[in-house]
Formats: structure tokens, sequence, C-alpha cells
């Protein structure tokens, strides 16, 4: 079974938000905003897309496992369910070394005054 259609509406709207969010972060990046305020507004996505993916968990769980256990195929979903679980952890690429990082140009240096935009006071 795929998406239900009783979840349809709240995944539908839970991934409106997300979409909301990351437009708002593609315009501040564009405004050149201050990194915290960005920063603050991309955990605002990963928030509502980990409530997205939740919710469709829990929606697998409840009807595409138990179909599966009852159909004695039991060890397909779980070797699904452990194949999502390893994708999730296995993001090393993803990872940026701190010496990296630091080589890049200071965006509070450069202009101390840009997060005073955002109520900001510069140290």
């Amino acid at each position: 079974m795929a998406i239900t259609s009783e979840n349809k509406q709240r995944l539908k709207s839970r991934l409106a938000k997300a979409i909301g969010h990351l437009n708002a972060v593609h315009k501040m990046v564009d405004d050149e905003r201050y990194c915290i305020d960005v920063l603050t507004q991309l955990k605002a996505v990963q928030s509502a897309l980990d409530k997205t993916a939740q919710l469709m968990l829990h929606q697998h769980l409840n009807t595409c496992v138990v179909e599966a256990v009852k159909a004695d195929d039991s060890k397909r979903v779980m070797d699904e369910l452990w194949q999502l679980l390893r994708k999730s952890s296995d993001n090393e690429e993803d990872i940026v070394e701190f010496k990296s990082v630091t080589k890049l140009k200071k965006c509070c240096e450069e202009n101390p005054t840009r997060g005073m935009a955002s109520g900001r006071e510069s140290l």
C-alpha cells in the first residue's frame, strides 16, 4: 500500500511548510542575511522534513509492514527499513571538515553590521 488518502493531505501540508521555509532560506541567501538567521531558518526546514518523514514512517509501519507480516513477507520489509536507516547514516561525503570551513570568508568579519539588520549586535 502506498500513501493513504487520509494521510495524503497531512503529508502535503507538512511538505508545503518545508517548501515555504526553504523558499525563505533561498531569499535570505540572496539578501545576504546574517548567518545565524539563515541557519535558524534551515533548522526549520529540516524540522518540517523530519516531521514529514516521521508521519510517512508511521504510516508505513501501520500499513505496509503489517500487511507484509500477515503475508509472511517480513524479511523484505525489514531489509527495506534497514537500507533506509543505513542511507541516513552513510552521508560521510556531506560532512565538511573544520579546516575547509575556516578557510572560507568570514561573513561576520567582512561586514560586522550585517547581523544588526536582524536585531543582532556585533561583539
